[in-house]
């Protein structure tokens, strides 16, 4: 099938090649483009990494998203609902905007007792604590990109030993 295409697979690419992978390219780009926000999200959390190079931590993977509005695969989406897990924890936070530019944040940790939450944005960084059930709120938070950090202290479960860091979201 490749000869059919122009490339057998043994010849190097030449400019008809390269000019049907443009045209590829510019189909997605117009069929399915790249959302605006999505390289600053990239960046912010590559910036987070870059804070937490010296931090031991667990990185907990985006487990479950239930959108605002769901839309074509690329497109921004608002998260209402959001399930992150790692080795040891995992989290659930619940988004409700406030009409305001603002979002309510109430999360959920498990096991999540006397857990620390820093909640980082594109405005700096708050911090809670989680309450003996693991619930935790951030109340007024900008609309925008997101991450969570949660570290372990007194009295926390003993298996979070080290800080979890979760993806950064679009909130």
């Amino acid at each position: 099938m490749s000869q059919h295409l122009g490339h057998t697979g043994g010849e190097p690419m030449d400019r008809s090649d390269l000019e049907l992978l443009t045209d590829v390219v510019d189909l997605y780009d117009e069929l399915d483009p790249m959302p605006d926000m999505l390289p600053d999200l990239v960046l912010f959390a590559l910036e987070a990494a870059d804070q937490c190079a010296d931090l031991d931590a667990e990185l907990a993977r985006l487990i479950e998203a239930e959108m605002a509005v769901p839309v074509g695969a690329r497109a921004v989406e608002q998260a209402r609902r959001v399930t992150f897990s790692s080795e040891h924890l995992t989290v659930m936070i619940a988004v409700q905007d406030l009409g305001d530019g603002t979002v309510r944040l109430d999360g959920w940790a498990a096991p999540g007792g006397s857990l620390r939450v820093e909640l980082r944005t594109e405005t700096g960084v708050r911090e809670t604590v989680c309450d003996v059930a693991g619930r935790f709120v951030f109340d007024a938070v900008p609309s925008g990109k997101a991450q969570l950090t949660l570290l372990p202290g007194e009295g926390s479960d003993p298996d979070v030993r080290v800080p979890v860091v979760t993806p950064a979201i679009h909130l």
